[in-house]
């Protein structure tokens, strides 16, 4: 059975789909228009796209670049090692390389 907010992402994941293809098709539309326009007015339909993006993408933006809290705390190399091996993990498993090595014979065949 799966889970009332895991079928919810799926819906949201299939709208946003969708909204790319119907984006994507507008701006085929759109193009002629575009042409059709004087080089002011195009100017003016590019600075009010790109004012709306920037209005979607700058509280992200703020966000990644915000300090970290005081409570966290970076790890050193030893203790990502000791945490490691607290979570199971043998270091002479060499999970990660492996993992790469896979994924490369994988796509070579």
């Amino acid at each position: 059975m799966i889970p009332p907010i895991t079928k919810l992402i799926i819906k949201i994941e299939q709208l946003e789909w969708d909204l790319a293809e119907v984006k994507k098709e507008l701006v085929k539309l759109q193009a002629p228009f575009m042409k059709s326009l004087t080089p002011e007015e195009y100017q003016a339909a590019r600075l009010a796209r790109v004012r709306a993006q920037n209005e979607r993408r700058c509280p992200l933006i703020e966000k990644a670049l915000e300090k970290p809290d005081a409570d966290s705390k970076t790890l050193t190399a030893e203790e990502l090692q000791q945490v490691s091996l607290e979570d199971g993990i043998n270091p002479e498993d060499n999970l990660f390389s492996s993992a790469i090595t896979e994924e490369r014979e994988n796509r070579s065949a």
